[in-house]
């Protein structure tokens, strides 16, 4: 019963690269995207002590990612943004708008000025969807071809 073995081992082989290979591949690929798009599009801004800047935005079907980088050590208050979109850290934030529309509102609350730094951008992916149905599949693929590996080892003993 080696070709049991053999066959277990193929399936779990396959099933292995679908789900740690194949994802992780086309993960960076849209992050790097996504990163790119954002560095071409930065526009700079030296907000003064209550200055503040608006960022208008529209989703119709598209995710938009706005980041900002700010120069001082504090953060900036935002308004505008729908909840459980962003992700704030002391000297910027990174946000994911994947419906609606309004205005983001960025404020220097600071009494020194702010060198900032933004970009905003709609972005699609443009992965085939069968390319999905792979990943998930590698799942049971890697269930199959351990339990036909077993079978395959217990029945050649």
């Amino acid at each position: 019963m080696r070709v049991l073995l053999i066959t277990g081992l193929v399936l779990l082989v396959l099933g292995l690269v679908l789900v740690f290979g194949v994802y992780p591949f086309i993960s960076s690929q849209v992050g790097a995207q996504i990163d790119r798009n954002i560095q071409g599009n930065l526009t700079s801004k030296i907000l003064p002590p209550n200055g503040s800047i608006t960022v208008p935005y529209t989703s119709n079907g598209k995710s938009i990612f706005i980041l900002y980088y700010n120069s001082t050590p504090f953060p900036l208050s935002i308004a505008g943004v729908p909840p459980n979109t962003s992700s704030l850290t002391s000297s910027g934030a990174f946000l994911v708008i994947s419906n609606g529309s309004g205005v983001l509102s960025i404020l220097n609350n600071w009494s020194r000025p702010a060198q900032l730094n933004v970009s905003s951008i709609y972005y699609t992916p443009n992965v085939n969807p069968i390319i999905g149905y792979l990943i998930l599949a590698g799942i049971p693929l890697i269930v199959v071809g351990i339990i036909v590996a077993i079978l395959g080892f217990v029945r050649k003993r």
